[in-house]
């Protein structure tokens, strides 16, 4: 067959078009996510507000309200802002820039380490992933994470297989070394990237005892150190002793030493609701299988340097979750889906071609049930973008029944947010509003709140709602409220909600 033959270029063009379908499909669903421009979010003011009242050499110091974000992610959001002004939309065009590059470039990475199959599996999954796309436009550094964790493997694979893995130039690690120097300033999380690549870099020379190239093969990962150090240093110490956030995420570290059945199970079920809540792969069961499928295949093949690299970014942070480092928690662990859907596409490719001599109609079932509910997520965001906290329509609403004399009081989970909308809607005069109190299970701190509210026409702003012992402090709230005065309008969005009362 010529290379010019019309059945050659048949047998391209379709994979060609099915990957620029998926990688159509993906940027479309992330752009439908984005201009759905839904209200921030308590986390995402809480950063915002951070960003709008700082300096560039401001965020360099600790961030108020717990926040934490690496210091180039917040200075491209600050850009961003000083450039575009401080609307929802160019506050998360960082996030989205992101989410998209990420696409193509974790296809060529896909491309280099898998199979034609492998690859475009990879890259749908990655596509179409629920929580992918909709941290794509969050204004917070999960999408970018993603993104420095492709990166990072796209920059560093080379020298664990391949034939620049045999003699790099020192040119080339130096450069390898610098570039990846940045990633843990533009995303926390890439150390662990990082380190599980430079953990597979020297494995495979200490293994086959080439010594000289294993000290070669060190410049990489001594760069990467002596940046991770400065980081640590310069910025992020004074937030991993931060004791609230310690507080804050301690269901989500790992029971070590486990001392129970119970504790054991911890493991599993993080690792489920990983591929669940991190991955969006509903069929966790069928993922994990050919997870391991893919980690069989490439040990069995001799590419053990390479499975390692693709383990041991998530198995890291496992280790700093049991020393009480770092939380495994949905949104602070999406770096570790782009080497976990690598894995995953490789099993699937594997299973896909044992089954396929056997019934090629199994075998495509196979590739369907992993990717059915991606595809139905990434489509159905089309029509309808998701939303989280819609904090802005409620503060609409009051500016457009606002009468003179009118109070606000704003509930404490909705008070970061009312801080980002209020000066938007001419609602900021502090004479105007009362900011809540947290209860914090002290329910009287809530009654309090509403005693010393001044008599007539009073707003109830309602947002990130906290229940203690079962009890909803919005309803407890109400109830005060109702048994003050007399309610006159109400306005419920999604996950907020605004109640107009006529106190006495």
């Amino acid at each position: 067959m010529s290379w010019n033959s019309p059945q050659l270029h048949h047998s391209r063009a379709g994979p060609r078009a099915a990957l620029l379908a998926t990688l159509a499909l993906g940027i479309a669903a992330r752009l439908a996510q984005y201009l759905g421009n839904r209200s921030l979010w308590l986390d995402e003011a809480y950063l915002a507000l951070n960003i709008l009242g700082r300096d560039f050499s401001g965020l360099l110091r600790p961030l108020d309200n717990h926040q934490i974000a690496p210091p180039l992610f917040l200075w491209a959001l600050k850009l961003a802002v000083s450039l575009w002004g401080d609307r929802e939309t160019v506050l998360r065009l960082v996030p989205l820039i992101g989410g998209i590059l990420s696409l193509p470039l974790f296809y060529r990475l896909a491309r280099r380490v898998l199979g034609p199959l492998g690859a475009w599996l990879a890259t749908a999954m990655l596509a179409w992933s629920q929580p992918l796309i909709y941290y794509a436009s969050e204004v917070k550094p999960y999408a970018t994470d993603a993104l420095t964790a492709v990166a990072a493997c796209a920059l560093a694979l080379p020298l664990i297989e391949g034939p620049a893995a045999s003699q790099p130039p020192y040119r080339r690690l130096v450069l390898i070394g610098a570039l990846g120097a940045l990633m843990p300033w533009f995303s926390y999380p890439s150390a662990f990237v990082l380190g599980g690549l430079a953990l597979a870099m020297l494995l495979g020379p200490l293994l086959r005892r080439r010594y000289r190239l294993a000290l070669r093969l060190t410049i990489p990962p001594a760069l990467w150190g002596l940046s991770l150090l400065a980081l640590y240093a310069a910025v992020l110490r004074p937030g991993l002793s931060d004791p609230f956030l310690r507080t804050f995420w301690r269901e989500f570290f790992a029971p070590f030493p486990p001392r129970s059945l119970a504790d054991l199970y911890w493991y599993l079920q993080a690792w489920f609701d990983f591929l669940v809540f991190a991955g969006g792969l509903p069929f966790y069961g069928l993922a994990t299988f050919a997870w391991l499928a893919g980690g069989i295949t490439l040990w069995r093949a001799g590419r053990r340097a390479l499975a390692l690299a693709l383990v041991l970014p998530l198995l890291g942070a496992t280790v700093a979750s049991m020393l009480k480092l770092y939380p495994l928690y949905i949104r602070v662990i999406l770096f570790a889906v782009p080497p976990t859907f690598l894995l995953i596409a490789c099993g699937g490719e594997a299973v896909y071609r044992a089954l396929s001599p056997h019934s090629r109609a199994i075998a495509v079932i196979w590739i369907i049930l992993l990717l059915l509910h991606p595809l139905y997520r990434s489509l159905s965001v089309l029509s309808a973008p998701w939303p989280n906290e819609e904090v802005r329509p409620a503060i609409q609403y009051i500016r457009d029944h606002w009468q003179e004399g009118d109070r606000i009081y704003v509930y404490h989970g909705a008070a970061p947010t009312f801080a980002y909308y209020a000066p938007r809607f001419g609602l900021d005069d502090p004479a105007v509003y009362r900011l809540g109190r947290a209860s914090n299970g002290d329910f009287t701190a809530l009654q309090d709140d509403v005693v010393s509210l001044p008599p007539g026409r009073v707003w109830a702003l309602f947002a990130h709602i906290y229940s203690f012992n079962g009890i909803s402090e919005q309803s407890f709230l109400l109830a005060q409220l109702d048994g003050r005065g007399v309610q006159l309008e109400r306005l419920e969005t999604q996950n907020a909600a605004v109640f107009l009362y006529d106190l006495r």
